[in-house]
């Protein structure tokens, strides 16, 4: 398909990595121990086994990270998020090439632009902080916890209505919708499943 100026005049989400993601791309030519590849198989089956193919791409882009996690909950959290975040940014500039103003592809823009902008600003900064905590030292009614859950739900209702209302329908014509699918579907799974179904347990309970 030929693409020309698109229709879809919002301005261009940034692509400048956010200063948390810092904290584990060092660590991408680190190999992981095998017991940190199989916490995150484990955690990526457990979590997304309603959809085999979510799990199989949590695992694939969590895999990169596996010496950064190496078995902790919640740094697996602040990775799949940056993942996702990443994943849509790019969905968003690639709809720009289609629809019409005014369409339901619009509004899909806009919550992805707005998605990716509170990740930015406060969602990943928050993961960052949560991911220095130990497994076991996290509460549910943590401050940070309760931000992360709120603004992830929201992401979830947001992107589920994006992907019924149309954005299943061109798929084929914007693979970055199918990352992006995966992608938010094993964030929202991991981090509101409980923890206790994610075999092995994490060997790294005392993480710093």
């Amino acid at each position: 398909m030929k693409h020309q100026k698109p229709l879809l005049q919002h301005p261009k989400i940034t692509t400048a990595t956010p200063p948390i993601v810092a904290k584990f791309t060092s660590y991408h030519n680190t190999k992981p121990k095998p017991e940190a590849k199989d916490f995150i198989r484990a955690g990526c089956n457990e979590t997304c086994i309603r959809r085999p193919d979510a799990a199989r791409a949590c695992y694939e882009l969590l895999l990169l990270y596996a010496a950064f996690i190496n078995g902790s909950y919640n740094r697996a959290s602040l990775a799949i998020a940056t993942v996702m975040v990443s994943k849509l940014a790019d969905l968003a500039d690639d709809l720009r090439w289609y629809g019409e103003t005014g369409s339901w592809l619009d509004g899909c823009v806009r919550v992805l632009e707005e998605a990716v902008a509170g990740a930015r600003v406060q969602a990943l900064p928050t993961l960052g902080r949560m991911s220095a905590i130990a497994d076991n030292k996290l509460e549910g009614k943590d401050p940070d916890f309760l931000l992360i859950w709120n603004w992830l739900r929201s992401v979830d209702n947001n992107f589920v209505k994006c992907w019924d209302g149309g954005l299943k329908r061109i798929k084929d014509r914007a693979p970055s919708s199918i990352v992006a699918d995966h992608s938010e579907y094993a964030t929202a799974a991991i981090f509101f499943r409980p923890r206790p179904n994610w075999t092995p347990q994490s060997p790294d309970e005392k993480n710093p």
